[in-house]
C-alpha cells in the first residue's frame, strides 16, 4: 500500500494482538501519522512518544533535532497509542505494558507495508519504547535511547505513584492537572527554578512558581486525556527490558552496538549515573548531555541532541548497509 504524509492522527488495523497479561484483541488498532520520503524511501524511522507527546509535537521536535538531507530519505513513522475500541477495553488500570506498545507499534509498521526500521528514539518513555522495539525488530534497527533506564527505577516508580494518587483524588480535570505539576518538578532542576522564580530572580511580568504549574497543568488538560495519561504511567512501571529474556544484561548486552543510551547531568529523574551504569554495563554506546533543564534537556538541548542524533544515525545507516545485516 503506497504511504503518503499524514498530517493528522491516523488509525490502522493490527490484527489479532495478544496483550502480556493474556487478553487478546481479535482486532486491534494503534494510531499514528507518518511522514513518507518524497524520493524512494531508503528505510523508516520511529520517533516514540514521551509521557504527554503526540505526533503533532513529536513531529516538531524531529523536524528540528533530525532535520538533514540524510533523514528525508526515510519515512518517519509516529506512533500514538492503541485506539478505538481497543482503547476502550484497555482501563487505565489495565494499561498495556511498555512491551505490547512496542509490539504494537512493530505490528503497526508492518500493518502499514514500511520497510524495516534502522533507526528508533525516543525520550523517557519514549526511551524505554526505543529500546523495546529494536530488540523486538532485530538488526539492523539501532536505538538512541533519551534520558531512560533499562528497568524502571524505584525512584521514577516512586513519583509515578504520586502522580496516579492525584488523578485517583483529583478526577480527570485537577486530578490531570496535579499530576502535571508533580512531574514538572522531576522534569526541570533546582537551579533553573531558582533563576526563574526565585527571590533574585527578574520574573518577567511576575510570573511565579506556582504560576508556572498551574499554567503547564492547564495546558495539559486542554490537550491530552487523562485517560491515556494513566495508562502511560502505569506503562512506565512495567518496563523492564529483561523480562523473559534472562534479566536486562543479557538482553541488551547481546544487541549493544546497536545501542546509544543518552544521560543527562542534572536529571533528577532518571539520572546520568543511571544511563551510564546500563550502558556501561553491557557496553553500549553513552552520550551525556550538561543542561540547566534536567531530563527536560533532551527537549531543550536542540544543538546537542542534534549532535548526537546525527552520530548516532550515521551509525545506524552505515550498519544498515553491511551486507546481511539484517539476518545478523
Amino acid at each position: 500500500m503506497p504511504i503518503t504524509s499524514a498530517p493528522t492522527l491516523a488509525t490502522r488495523s493490527i490484527g489479532r494482538f495478544a496483550f502480556e497479561d493474556g487478553r487478546v484483541v481479535d482486532d486491534a488498532t494503534f494510531s499514528y501519522a507518518v511522514d513518507a520520503s518524497p524520493v524512494a524511501s531508503d528505510g523508516l524511522v520511529i520517533v516514540c512518544p514521551s509521557l504527554t507527546a503526540t505526533p503533532d509535537t513529536l513531529r516538531l521536535w524531529w523536524s528540528d533535532v533530525g532535520a538533514s538531507d540524510a533523514h528525508a530519505r526515510y519515512t518517519t513513522l509516529y506512533p500514538h497509542a492503541f485506539s478505538g475500541s481497543t482503547s476502550d477495553a484497555l482501563t487505565p488500570q489495565q494499561a498495556p505494558t511498555i512491551r505490547d506498545l512496542a509490539r504494537g507499534i512493530a505490528a503497526l509498521a508492518k500493518s502499514l507495508g514500511l520497510p524495516k526500521a534502522i533507526f528508533v528514539t525516543g525520550g523517557s518513555m519514549g526511551g524505554m519504547l526505543a529500546l523495546e522495539v529494536a530488540l523486538e525488530s532485530g538488526a539492523p534497527t539501532h536505538a538512541l535511547v533519551l534520558a531512560a533506564p533499562a528497568v524502571q527505577s524505584a525512584w521514577g516508580a516512586g513519583w509515578n505513584q504520586v502522580q496516579l494518587q492525584a488523578l485517583e483524588l483529583g478526577g480527570p480535570e485537577r486530578g490531570l492537572e496535579l499530576a502535571r505539576a508533580i512531574g514538572m518538578l522531576t522534569y526541570r532542576t533546582e537551579r533553573e527554578f531558582e533563576e526563574r522564580f526565585g527571590v533574585d530572580a527578574d520574573s518577567p511580568n511576575g510570573r511565579t512558581m506556582s504560576g508556572y504549574l498551574r499554567h503547564h497543568g492547564q495546558k495539559l488538560v486542554q490537550r491530552f486525556d487523562s485517560a491515556e495519561y494513566e495508562r502511560r504511567v502505569r506503562a512506565m512501571d512495567t518496563h523492564d527490558v529483561g523480562r523473559g529474556r534472562g534479566g536486562w544484561r543479557e538482553a541488551l548486552a547481546a544487541h549493544a552496538d546497536r545501542i546509544t543510551g543518552v544521560g543527562i547531568i542534572g536529571d533528577a529523574l532518571y539520572s546520568a549515573d543511571l544511563v551510564a551504569g546500563w550502558t556501561s554495563a553491557v557496553g553500549a554506546h553513552l552520550h551525556v548531555v550538561n543542561s540547566v533543564h534536567g531530563h527536560d534537556a533532551f527537549l531543550l538541548e536542540r544543538v546537542q541532541i542534534r549532535d548526537i542524533i546525527a552520530t548516532a544515525f550515521a551509525r545506524a545507516v552505515q550498519a544498515s548497509q553491511v551486507p546481511n545485516a539484517a539476518q545478523r
